[in-house]
């Protein structure tokens, strides 16, 4: 498979993108580790393998002379995502000062590899689930299908954030990650140039309702930010037939962005009377912000139809170019990381752009 994939379908899928115009001062530099969670076992995986976490980490190059401590981000992508999903936008925060952990989520990515080596791909179970192919569940089904989603995930991000904050107490890295030769010393010099204290996480679709149960259930979490994403998180069982959700008040600041297509959705909903989770949430927050892009769907809140115009055509890509809504994406979440992480200025933000 590994063969065919690096022969055939790369060259047809992926272009050679290398990302958008960055805005900050710092040179960006990138390295790789696999955090390997020896508390959990892989459910995909067979004869009790370790759960493993691919993490790609982007952060300004530091100056010896004078060294800084940078805010975390923790990146989720969606469902048969990958690391990359949002490359230019792990660029923009890192020359702004800002160190991103993209994680993959092995099974729930559209391929990683593993410790070992091996090309590892999504799920054909998860595939039928996401995309209905298995056929319609009741809301019962539903809420334990997202449940188990979201559990495994918040369960990966819980275990990336730990792992980073031992290694920027101790100054060591463990025997949790896994760093090839190549990478070892740039991966060891990450978690010293963390400042543990501010942490925001984000993601795109499901990755985006990762971002949000993790604010709910870390309170070292300063900030989540929703990339079109159903917050499926939010349900908390089913009645009538009928997925039910959470109206308790949101603990962290969250900035929500939404498709054209999928905002024109919800408000002919909530025009008849119908309740949707983000909606909810976004009012009830201790600050929460929403904004939608004129003529967007699901793919340009990613960099996909950028270096994979093939897979973001299929996947959900609108009229709107997808570089000007991406630099839209990226001009607000620095914003309100700035605002949220740093403690600059007061963000604001459109309804409509």
């Amino acid at each position: 498979m590994g063969f065919l994939y690096n022969k055939l379908l790369k060259p047809i899928l992926f272009t050679d993108y290398e990302g958008l115009p960055v805005s900050g001062p710092f040179q960006v530099k990138e390295a790789a580790a696999i955090l390997i969670d020896r508390s959990r076992t892989d459910p995909f995986e067979k004869g009790g393998a370790f759960r493993e976490v691919p993490v790609h980490f982007f952060y300004p190059e530091q100056d010896a002379a004078h060294p800084e401590r940078f805010p975390l981000v923790i990146f989720s992508h969606g469902a048969f995502g990958y690391h990359k999903s949002n490359y230019s936008t792990y660029q923009e925060l890192a020359s702004n000062g800002y160190v991103v952990a993209a994680l993959d989520h092995p099974h729930h990515a559209f391929f990683t590899k593993n410790s070992r080596g091996k090309r590892v791909f999504v799920g054909r179970a998860f595939i039928r689930a996401v995309t209905g192919r298995g056929g319609e569940p009741e809301a019962r089904e539903e809420y334990e299908l997202y449940s188990g989603w979201v559990a495994l995930r918040t369960s990966d991000v819980s275990f990336v954030i730990d792992t980073l904050k031992a290694a920027t107490q101790s100054g060591v890295t463990d025997e949790s990650w896994f760093v090839s030769e190549q990478e070892g010393e740039s991966v060891r010099s990450v978690p010293q140039l963390l400042d543990a204290e501010k942490i925001a996480v984000m993601g795109h679709s499901l990755g985006g309702a990762t971002a949000v149960e993790i604010g709910r259930q870390r309170s070292d979490v300063s900030a989540v930010i929703d990339l079109d994403g159903t917050m499926l998180g939010e349900y908390n069982g089913a009645e009538n037939g009928k997925l039910t959700f959470r109206e308790d008040p949101f603990p962290v600041p969250v900035l929500e962005f939404c498709g054209w297509d999928q905002y024109n959705k919800v408000q002919e909903s909530l025009a008849q009377g119908e309740r949707y989770p983000n909606d909810v949430l976004i009012r009830g927050a201790a600050a929460g912000f929403f904004t939608t892009i004129r003529d967007t769907k699901h793919m340009d809140f990613t960099d996909l139809p950028l270096f994979s115009p093939f897979l973001g055509k299929r996947l959900g890509k609108g009229a709107r170019d997808t570089a000007e809504a991406m630099k839209i994406v990226n001009s607000l979440v620095l914003e309100f990381l700035n605002c949220y992480l740093k403690g600059e200025g007061v963000f604001t933000v459109q309804k409509i752009y």
